[in-house]
């Protein structure tokens, strides 16, 4: 016999009941007269009540009663009471606490207000020793602790403590109670009174006229926060830029190398394999013969010179053929490789090496020719380094299954950054949804914002890009410049530029906008996210923004025909089909590669593809990296978190640029204040035809203003508006 499922609790009629008790619970001990039972509120009961909790907790009744209406009022908010059981201890060593200083001030005389002498419980005895007397006790902290305190033969807390070790230790069990209670920070306290302290004299009127006339015409930072929908205007607030005259770049000692591998054999087996080579093709009736012998890191590439006459395609027809002789794992075959006259095969090397990114660092920071943001990726199977810079691609796309290396890529893309870039040069926007890849990036000094980990807050970042976006192609068109390569080394003008309409900084710094797992965010929201992505893919290379997309599922649902025809660059790691590859690359070849780093890079501007071994980077090296940096320049946020943005002030500050109707706002307010939405109702208002009253209806369905068609049934108004219940609230 099944037992019957218990029927769920409710937080809500608990909490409810508990606020309904205390406020039932204070009226008794408000109008509690120890004197006199009839003047009590809720009569005799009530009396009764007060006179208990009197008796037994004195003062300390009213903390009681207060603590219990404030478990009610979270009840009802939030369901339930964070670390509940520890907050009840704390107010429960606490109440023990208060209750017994109250009592030790009591016994020593402690003057009691006219008003507080009918709230207690107290106690009277005529004593003959020294003198006929008659003594009168306030049980300030309840008669149960009274006793305790005082009354308890031999073990009371007055003779074992005295009444100074009583005073002293119930201070500071009620002081640590009360912390705890109040989660209070005691460190951050003592900064901000050390800080208050070291705080200078204001300055003179003299002085003060000093400073405004330097402060009038800073170095300035634009910070544009999302406002609501209805006011569609950017707040730009005044903010020095960070101190960063005495950064320095992070020295690649840092950095730890990487292990080199012995190689005792290598050309021997090298050329046993190129034997192997001839003999099979041979054998299928293919004459070639192997000429130079390319040896990478993780690759061995062989160069075959077919005779004349023989076609590329018997070759790579005999693809499996070749790898079954050569014991190979893994094998692509190149027809021809560019530019020469040769069929590539390439096959894992027998002696696979690291590619160490301190050496390819290194070897960057040594060339005389920079780039303005420099990725150090790998290296070729030739051993030559796979250097690329992302202002000329000028997006990324990133595609591999897990495990092939394309959380390290990620990595190396950051780390390239963070060791040849200033904070005031580049700044970053990092998406995580998986929170453990980049989160340990968020206290960076290039960063815009905290690593966003959500949906919304994803969206909320793409659409202050476009915006920003937007911003800096007005200020180049108002100063006349094309690109932010001009704008950065143009010659200052401040009068031109101090009468523009827009803020114009001094210099332009970069944005990279990094999103991880991109397949999880088109899943949860594709239709929001592809937009911007393919707005600021198209738009934003003059103006220096980047965008460096990275998914594990490279499905066409993911990557999308928009999203692809705007990332000319791609990088895939291992995928575990042709279909995959093609989606990526638009050919073959990304399904037979290793894993483990093993890529394939595009450059931009070309259609031919580079065999790489992706650089490696630990995590305790990223960790040193962070370490260095954070102690130079303290975070920096622009942004204080796109996660906590609501969707609503996110549209709210680009609501024009997600082609909303210009009577969105009339047809918004409308709705709103008759709590009626229809289309007729919208056509006959706003005198507008069918068609555009059904385009404004759905755009206030997708805003949350009105609930979806239900059949037959009107539309809910789901926000409500100024008719006696408080102003408009979303």
């Amino acid at each position: 016999m099944s037992k019957e499922k218990a029927t769920p609790s409710h937080p809500e009629a608990r909490g409810l009941l508990m606020l309904s008790l205390c406020l039932l619970a204070s009226l008794a001990l408000i109008s509690f007269n120890s004197a006199d039972k009839t003047v009590n509120w809720l009569g005799i009961v009530g009396h009764g009540f007060a006179w208990t909790m009197s008796y037994l907790f004195g003062l300390a009744a009213y903390l009681i009663v207060a603590f219990c209406g404030w478990v009610g009022w979270t009840l009802l908010l939030k369901g339930s009471v964070k670390q509940g059981l520890l907050k009840l201890f704390c107010f429960s060593l606490f109440t023990l606490s208060f209750s017994i200083l109250l009592n030790l001030c009591a016994e020593k005389g402690m003057p009691i207000p006219g008003a507080l002498k009918h709230k207690i419980v107290t106690e009277s005895a005529t004593l003959d020793l020294p003198y006929l007397h008659r003594s009168v006790r306030h049980n300030l902290g309840g008669v149960p602790l009274y006793f305790l305190y005082r009354d308890l033969p031999t073990f009371n807390l007055q003779r074992m403590l005295s009444d100074v070790g009583v005073a002293t230790t119930f201070s500071i069990t009620a002081l640590i109670a009360l912390i705890l209670l109040l989660e209070i920070r005691i460190v951050s306290f003592l900064e901000y009174f050390k800080n208050r302290q070291s705080s200078p004299p204001p300055p003179s009127p003299e002085e003060l006229e000093k400073q405004l006339s330097v402060i009038s015409k800073p170095k300035e930072i634009r910070i544009r926060t999302l406002v609501a929908p209805e006011e569609k205007k950017v707040e730009s607030i005044r903010m020095p830029p960070s101190n960063l005259t005495s950064y320095q770049i992070p020295p690649a000692s840092l950095l730890t190398s990487a292990k080199k591998v012995d190689q005792p054999q290598l050309k021997k087996e090298l050329r046993k394999q190129a034997e192997i080579l001839e003999e099979t093709l041979l054998s299928f009736g293919i004459e070639a013969k192997v000429g130079d012998i390319n040896c990478g890191p993780t690759i061995t590439s062989l160069e075959v010179h077919p005779a004349v006459g023989v076609k590329v395609q018997k070759i790579t027809a005999l693809e499996n053929d070749i790898a079954l002789n050569l014991q190979a794992k893994s094998m692509r075959i190149i027809a021809p490789i560019p530019g020469k006259a040769a069929v590539g095969v390439e096959i894992p090397s027998p002696y696979p090496q690291e590619v160490s990114f301190k050496e390819m660092l290194l070897s960057y920071q040594q060339n005389p020719r920079k780039l303005h943001l420099p990725l150090l990726l790998g290296k070729t199977v030739t051993g030559e380094n796979v250097v690329s810079d992302l202002s000329k691609m000028p997006h990324c796309l990133i595609a591999g299954a897990t495990g092939s290396g394309k959380s390290v890529c990620i990595n190396t893309l950051i780390m390239s950054i963070l060791m040849n870039a200033r904070p005031d040069e580049v700044k970053l926007i990092m998406v995580d949804p998986k929170k453990v890849e980049l989160t340990h990036y968020t206290s960076l000094p290039h960063m815009i914002a905290p690593v966003i980990t959500e949906a919304h807050g994803a969206y909320a970042a793409l659409s202050w890009l476009v915006k920003e976006m937007q911003t800096r192609y007005d200020m180049l068109k108002q100063l006349g410049l094309r690109n932010i390569a001009a704008f950065n080394s143009r010659t200052i003008n401040k009068e031109l530029e101090s009468s523009l309409s827009i803020l114009v900084p001094e210099k332009m710094y970069a944005i990279v906008a990094i999103i991880d797992e991109f397949a999880d965010l088109m899943m949860a929201s594709s239709s929001d996210l592809e937009t911007p992505v393919a707005r600021i893919a198209q738009m934003a290379r003059a103006v220096g923004i980047h965008l460096v997309l990275a998914t594990q599922r490279p499905s066409r649902e993911v990557i999308t025909g928009l999203i692809k025809a705007n990332f000319p660059t791609r990088i895939a790691f291992k995928v575990a089909s042709r279909i995959n590859s093609q989606i990526i690359l638009d050919e073959n070849g990304a399904e037979s590669l290793l894993g483990n780093g093993d890529m394939l890079f595009l450059p931009p501007g070309t259609s031919h593809l580079i065999r790489a071994q992706g650089s490696y980077i630990s995590d305790e090296d990223i960790n040193r990296v962070i370490t260095f940096i954070c102690d130079q320049a303290p975070t920096n946020y622009l942004i204080p978190s796109f996660d906590n943005m609501s969707r609503e002030s996110a549209e709210g500050e680009n609501g024009e640029l997600e082609g909303r109707d210009s009577l969105y706002a009339e047809a918004r307010s409308i709705v709103i204040e008759t709590q009626n939405a229809s289309t007729t109702f919208l056509q006959r208002k706003l005198k507008i035809g069918y068609a555009r009253a059904a385009s404004l209806m759905d755009e206030l369905e997708a805003s949350g203003v009105i609930s979806p068609q239900e059949g037959s049934k009107p539309r809910r108004v789901l926000v409500e508006g100024r008719n006696g219940r408080g102003q408009e609230t979303d």
